[in-house]
Order: structure tokens, then C-alpha cells, then sequence
């Protein structure tokens, strides 16, 4: 199919966009509105701009994909009848991405040419790069949560389940929730013998308290695309740095109250459209900054507010 040019972004409602929307409404302008079609060479260069930015990584989030790549090329070739992968393996197998993106922050002409098929650190951006310190920290949490994934049990499970679903990493799904279509990404679905169900969300960081709220998500959606209104369908959440798990049951009439939540997040986040038809956002300055402006030198798009962000702050003059 051949590329067809948006004005504005499609309309869709996400985890992540809602997450992002209470986080900061600016940064929700710059990540769905401001940075869109900024991949176009004739695009405004503000828009180019955001969209470079909308581009950066971190090391956390570099370690999360890494880790979702291996667990789900371990899952697919297991149930391919392969043998289950050492750590090791999986672990050389994260150490290439972890140096590729290494290796491109290290040249940012290059990536601000093509931000979208290279990749660049947030802490090259702003800072000075990844010290000896992090880099050390980074390497034992990837090896613990890779080893830690071979012996769950979501990834025992799943290798021996009748169905499992697996999803590559930024593999999208979506279903529709009335006129709002909601995208997932879920990491892993699997019904057991039994005829109950799991969704498995894979964490390589900190235990987080909307952890339960994401995998709200992937369970809705296997009520509306896999038709599951019966039975039981299980949440569960490995944490893989600890090598814990948490469990939670969801039932029927939970999802009947997230549905209810999505509409409520999908109406504040269209209460900032022009044209609501249009998915058209109104202007910029209408999208405020977050309350507690001492966080925002941590954001992807912090130059792109540095001024008026130091305008905000308060100090001892």
C-alpha cells in the first residue's frame, strides 16, 4: 500500500497515550500532534524537530526491548520444537542491540538524518553518554531478567500451552471500543488445559503501581477479539530483575469498569482536539506544562521548552 499523507494523526487510545496525557499535556502534543509528519524533508523544521526527538531512547527502554525480543523469539522457537536457549544465548542476543544503539548515539549527524532507523540514547543527547557505572549496572539486570525469564512460569506455560499468542516487539494489536480503536502490545497469550487464560506482561525495571492497569488492557482485548466471556482470565506480571511474579484474576465485570475508564480517559484527551473529526489538536499553547517543572530536564522533549520551563521554576533570586 502505497504511503497516503495525513494532515493530522489518526484518532486511537493506548496505555502508554494515557499515561503520557496525565504525565504531561505537553508532551502529549509533541508525541501524537506536534511530531506527526515530521519525517517529511519540506516539513516545518519545528515539526522535524519534535519528531527527532519523539525518536530518542533510553537505556531503560533499550533494555525492556531487548528483553521482549529474547522472550519472544525464545517462546516462538521452543513451541517450534527447539531447545530452550541458555541465558547466555540471550543474552549475546541482547548485548547486539544494546551496542548498536551505543553505536549510533555516537554519531548524531547521522541519527538526526534518520532518526527513525537509528537510534540515539537520551542521556547522549542531553548528558555526556553512559558512564561505567550504569553500564555495569545495566549488563547484571539484563542477565538477571534473562535468566529469570527461562524459569518463570509464564514462559513454561506458554512453551507447553494448546494456544499462545506472541507478539514481536511493536507488534501492535487493536480492537475497537465504539468509535475509539485501542491498541495493546501485549507480550504474551496463552490459554491453558484447563481452558483458563493468561496474559503475561514481561517488566525488566522497578515494580510500578499501573503495572495491573496494562495488563487490564491486553485482557479486554482478548475478551473483544477472542470472544473469552466466560471463564478465567488471569493477569500475570513477572518482574523479571527479581525473578517475582504477580498474579491478578480479572473478571468480567473488571473489564466492564476499565472499558468504562478508556471512555473517560478517550473524552479529557478529546476535550483538546479543534476538530474532533479531524483528530485536529488545538493550538500548542492550549497543552500546559506538567505542575512540577523540576522533572521536565528529564524528558525527550525538554529543549524544545527549555525556556519557558526556566521561566516556571523558582529560585533562591
Amino acid at each position: 500500500m502505497s504511503y497516503q499523507r495525513r494532515e493530522y494523526p489518526p484518532w486511537s487510545w493506548s496505555h502508554s497515550r494515557r499515561r503520557t496525557f496525565q504525565e504531561c499535556p505537553r508532551k502529549y502534543y509533541y508525541q501524537y500532534y506536534g511530531s506527526h509528519n515530521g519525517w517529511e524533508s519540506d516539513a516545518p523544521e519545528s515539526v522535524r524537530r519534535a519528531y527527532r526527538l519523539k525518536n530518542l531512547t533510553t537505556l531503560a527502554e533499550e533494555i525492556g526491548a531487548a528483553v521482549h525480543e529474547c522472550a519472544s523469539m525464545a517462546v516462538h522457537q521452543v513451541r517450534g520444537g527447539a531447545p530452550p536457549p541458555d541465558a547466555d544465548a540471550l543474552y549475546r542476543q541482547a548485548r547486539r542491540r544494546l551496542n548498536r544503539a551505543w553505536l549510533d548515539s555516537a554519531d548524531r549527524a547521522a541519527w538526526q538524518e534518520s532518526p527513525r532507523r537509528r537510534r540515539m540514547f537520551q542521556e547522549f543527547y542531553y548528558d555526556t553518554g553512559l558512564g561505567e557505572t550504569r553500564i555495569a549496572e545495566a549488563k547484571e539486570r539484563l542477565n538477571a531478567c534473562l535468566s529469570n525469564l527461562l524459569v518463570s512460569t509464564s514462559f513454561r506455560e506458554a512453551v507447553a500451552a494448546p494456544f499462545t499468542e506472541v507478539k514481536n516487539v511493536e507488534q501492535f494489536i487493536a480492537f475497537n471500543l465504539d468509535d475509539t480503536p485501542v491498541y495493546a502490545v501485549p507480550d504474551l497469550i496463552y490459554r491453558r488445559g484447563d481452558g483458563s487464560w493468561r496474559v503475561v506482561d514481561w517488566k525488566s525495571g522497578q515494580p510500578r503501581g499501573d503495572a495491573g492497569q496494562q495488563a487490564m488492557v491486553y485482557a479486554l482485548y482478548l475478551r473483544e477479539r477472542h470472544n473469552v466471556d466466560r471463564g478465567d482470565i488471569i493477569a500475570r506480571i513477572e518482574w523479571l530483575a527479581s525473578g517475582e511474579a504477580e498474579e491478578l484474576p480479572i473478571a468480567q465485570s473488571d473489564l466492564d469498569g476499565f472499558a468504562a475508564g478508556i471512555r473517560d480517559s478517550a473524552a479529557a484527551m478529546r476535550a483538546y482536539l479543534a476538530d474532533a473529526a479531524a483528530n485536529a489538536p488545538l493550538e500548542q499553547s492550549a497543552f500546559p506544562l506538567r505542575d512540577d517543572l523540576s522533572l521536565c530536564r528529564h524528558c525527550k522533549f525538554y529543549e524544545l521548552d527549555r525556556d519557558e520551563i526556566a521561566d516556571g521554576l523558582d529560585g533562591p533570586f
